[in-house]
């Protein structure tokens, strides 16, 4: 007996599992059934808001309804309190709305929502029980151009439009922000952006930086809203995101920043030039006061200079004067002469602006042409020839070149020229690069045998050093007369 007890026992159990397994079975073949049903009552938005016979209402209105399409906004961005989002197929957008559902719908997500489709202030949208996510993780819809948008925006309410508009106008309250877009300065056509309080990201867009005038790229959902005291209807673009607003230049505010940043930089740089060209100036004029001083003090200096050589030259006219020996007057008197050639440099600086450098060709001609005044007795017997370069040369090498040309010229006068026979002197100045040669001939009866190396004579040794001094190679020629010629570098 007991053996049969735990037969039928066993037998139950196993009745249980089959009925069991068969419940299984039957609720997999229902929920099938009502997944061919859901899937061909299934309409698209378009098919939703369809007002076949033109009538003003649309065909499913207060209809149950099961509605496929995409999400172009998440579920709580415009509310987060309250499922509040927008879902679109190719042609057709629409609200859905739920104060029971709270499911996570992010942009892009397939759907398949079921509900009442009912107007809210004259408005259609879904007010949904239950609400399936068919695929997820898909891309955002594709807008709509906002410049068609502004031509029929009644055509596109509840899609996704994007494209360039300019800000004619702005208003911010503690309760809702509005934008008044334009396609252009010039379009008569106008959509308003709007975010309201409730909006999840409000803190996060950057209205301030906006300006009437501004250029913006904006991306957001056609909507429309009725004012129930006037009647009048806006429509609208609800922006989901800040990244939904982009400049499309410079915004205004920045330009403001930049004339007036660069308006001040402007007035900094001005004043600071102003003040630079100031201290030049006043640099500028002290220097050359300071110029004019050195050249006054340069001036005075070589006038000095000069009037003490001719004072020198005067005090050996009156020693020549007091003495009765002849040798020691032609020793004065050569004195003089080099005194007066060195006192001619002094003029010649005295008369120029440069007190580093003088014209050596027009010294030699005034130096020459003193000499020769000084033999009144022979002027009229002797010729001068001049050929010479002009040429610059420092105040040292000049006074070297004018003791050189004193000492030679006027040996000439005292040995190659006689009162009777026409003398010729010719001086004879070159420039080859940074070279001079200097020539100094007459045709007087040349040169005596013992001129030159050895001699004891002061002439003849003051040449060899004022030649030293020039670092001149020297050339002699005592045929025909005598020819004295002197190479030496200008540097």
């Amino acid at each position: 007996m007991g053996y049969l007890n735990r037969k039928e026992f066993e037998y139950s159990i196993v009745l249980r599992v089959f009925s069991y397994t068969m419940g299984i079975m039957l609720l997999l073949v229902i929920e099938a059934d009502a997944r061919v049903s859901d899937s061909t009552n299934v309409k698209s938005v378009s098919k939703v808001l369809v007002d076949a016979n033109e009538d003003g209402e649309l065909d499913l209105l207060d209809q149950y309804v099961r509605v496929a399409g995409r999400a172009s906004v998440g579920s709580s961005v415009f509310s987060e309190q309250n499922l509040m989002m927008y879902m679109q197929d190719s042609k057709s957008g629409i609200l859905v709305f739920s104060n029971t559902q709270r499911k996570d719908i992010a942009e892009g997500d397939s759907l398949i929502v079921a509900g009442r489709l009912q107007l809210y202030y004259g408005n259609p949208e879904i007010v949904v029980d239950t609400i399936r996510v068919v695929k997820a993780d898909l891309q955002s819809p594709t807008p709509i151009s906002l410049r068609d948008a502004f031509e029929y925006p009644k055509q596109y309410l509840g899609m996704l439009v994007e494209g360039e508009a300019v800000i004619t106008r702005k208003n911010i309250s503690s309760d809702y922000t509005t934008l008044t877009i334009s396609a252009s300065d010039t379009s008569q056509s106008s959509l308003t952006i709007y975010v309201n309080d409730s909006h999840r990201y409000r803190d996060n867009f950057d209205f301030n930086t906006l300006r009437v005038g501004d250029y913006i790229e904006v991306t957001g959902i056609m909507d429309t809203y009725t004012f129930q005291e006037s009647g009048n209807t806006i429509y609208e673009v609800l922006p989901r995101t800040p990244d939904d607003f982009e400049y499309a230049g410079i915004p205004q505010r920045y330009i403001m920043y930049l004339l007036w940043g660069g308006g001040i930089v402007i007035l900094l740089i001005g004043g600071w030039v102003w003040l630079l060209r100031n201290q030049v100036r006043s640099q500028t004029r002290d220097l050359q006061q300071a110029l004019e001083d050195r050249e006054l003090l340069m001036r005075e200096i070589h006038h000095r200079v000069k009037n003490n050589l001719s004072m020198i030259s005067g005090l050996l006219d009156l020693q020549m004067d007091t003495t009765s020996f002849n040798e020691v007057k032609n020793s004065l008197e050569n004195s003089k002469s080099r005194i007066h050639s060195m006192a001619l440099i002094h003029d010649k600086l005295y008369q120029t602006e440069s007190y580093q450098s003088v014209r050596l060709d027009n010294y030699l001609r005034e130096l020459v042409e003193a000499i020769h005044k000084t033999f009144s007795d022979k002027q009229n017997n002797v010729d001068l020839h001049f050929s010479l370069d002009p040429l610059e040369i420092t105040i040292d090498k000049a006074v070297t070149c004018g003791l050189l040309v004193n000492e030679l010229v006027v040996n000439a006068y005292k040995h190659a020229f006689d009162a009777a026979g026409q003398g010729k002197l010719k001086v004879k100045l070159e420039k080859h690069q940074d070279k001079a040669t200097l020539i100094i001939a007459d045709n007087g009866p040349g040169l005596p045998d013992d001129f030159g190396a050895g001699t004891d004579s002061l002439g003849a040794m003051l040449i060899d050093t004022f030649a030293a001094q020039l670092e001149a190679e020297v050339d002699i020629n005592g045929e025909n007369g005598s020819t004295f010629t002197f190479h030496f570098p200008l540097n």
